[in-house]
């Protein structure tokens, strides 16, 4: 098959797939169409699942108490380092006992269900959109650059659009006569960035915060030292 062939042209040689492929793992017994994905996180009590096949259980009592969730065996792990996990518990220092574990379902209904909760040997967690965290990820909360509001620590929001102190989906215009806006622009909006204090939106292109971040991002720039000669240069990555 050549470069860039469809899931529905490869299904159409489905059996010398499955022959080619069980040459590599003799356990591949089907193939089937992509689907979607979504990672979630759960916090647990590490020591009951810290042993050898602690992980194992705990995706087994997932799919037991929870209709219709199947987890792949290799999607579900510690999300930090199991040594350094183990190191800290030791030391009795991990906070109330319980370390987060992260895993992938299917996107489908039973993927959004389990955001509102999960069973998990007959007690109810929380479970949260697991979204790694880059150098270019924006806070929905206090739109900084560096994270997301799931590990935001700032307790006054600020606007992406006019750095005021509200979440950006919550900017109104403030003229009775232009109607609420939603968290869109109007023509009314005084933009004012909330990181670099510019007239500009949080994302916008010209932004020196913005291109740091992507920077950082892709590598190019290590640290914060080094953003102004790459801007002034022309060095930083052009923004859309």
């Amino acid at each position: 098959m050549r470069k860039g062939a469809s899931a529905a042209m490869l299904l159409h040689f489905k059996k010398e797939l499955i022959e080619a492929a069980r040459k590599g793992d003799y356990a591949i017994i089907n193939v089937r169409s992509n689907e979607s994905w979504v990672e979630l996180k759960i916090l647990v009590p590490y020591e009951a699942y810290r042993d050898e096949e602690g992980i194992s259980q705990l995706r087994e009592e997932i799919e037991a108490e929870n209709e219709g969730v199947q987890i792949p065996p290799f999607s579900i792990k510690w999300m930090g380092p199991k040594g350094v996990i183990e190191n800290i518990w030791g030391q009795n220092k991990l906070p109330a006992g319980k370390a987060s574990v992260i895993f992938k379902v299917p996107n489908n209904e039973a993927s959004r269900g389990l955001l509102q909760e999960i069973w998990v040997n007959s007690n109810k967690f929380k479970v949260d959109t697991f979204i790694l965290e880059r150098a270019d990820t924006l806070c929905g909360n206090c739109s900084k650059w560096g994270h997301t509001d799931f590990q935001c620590r700032e307790r006054v929001p600020r606007c992406a659009m006019c750095a005021g102190k509200h979440r950006t989906f919550l900017h109104m215009c403030e003229v009775a006569t232009c109607g609420p806006t939603g968290g869109r622009a109007c023509m009314h909006s005084q933009a004012q960035c909330p990181n670099c204090g510019g007239p500009h939106f949080a994302q916008d292109g010209r932004c020196r915060a913005k291109r740091e971040a992507i920077a950082m991002a892709r590598g190019l720039i290590t640290s914060t030292t080094q953003v102004h000669e790459m801007v002034t240069s022309g060095i930083a990555p052009p923004m859309k």
